[in-house]
């Protein structure tokens, strides 16, 4: 089974560099086969596949996702974690919380609960 397949990882490697001309980045093997279908069939629909990488990179710094939340500066919200009450104040362009500004409500989050969060869906925001 293991010579299987390491024949498997071989071809895989012999096709990407056939193909993209460069080594192998390590990622999983599920993404190394999806790249290659993606980029054998931009081949065939003569699609430049770095042009089109390009474009979208464009695309994701000029296109704004969501709408963000605005919140009025003198607002708080109020958030209720592991039994206790959390207050935050907003503050121009930042947030109050425990005398501390902080850029974002996740940066926030972070320092109630010494995890990653996205601030607004840990204090409720809504757009």
């Amino acid at each position: 089974m293991q010579n299987y397949t390491h024949s498997i990882a071989k071809e895989l490697e012999s096709k990407w560099l056939e193909l993209i001309g460069r080594p192998v980045p390590p990622i999983g093997r599920s993404l190394i086969i999806k790249y290659l279908l993606w980029y054998e069939q931009a081949k065939r629909e003569k699609i430049s596949p770095l042009g089109l990488f390009r474009e979208v990179a464009q695309a994701a710094k000029t296109t704004d996702k969501r709408p963000k939340a605005t919140l009025e500066i003198g607002s708080k919200l109020i958030r209720s974690y592991q039994g206790l009450k959390y207050e935050v104040e907003i503050v121009a362009n930042e947030y109050l919380y425990e005398n501390t500004l902080y850029k974002s409500l996740s940066g926030v989050a972070k320092a109630i609960t010494g995890k990653s969060w996205n601030g607004n869906i840990f204090f409720g925001v809504k757009k």
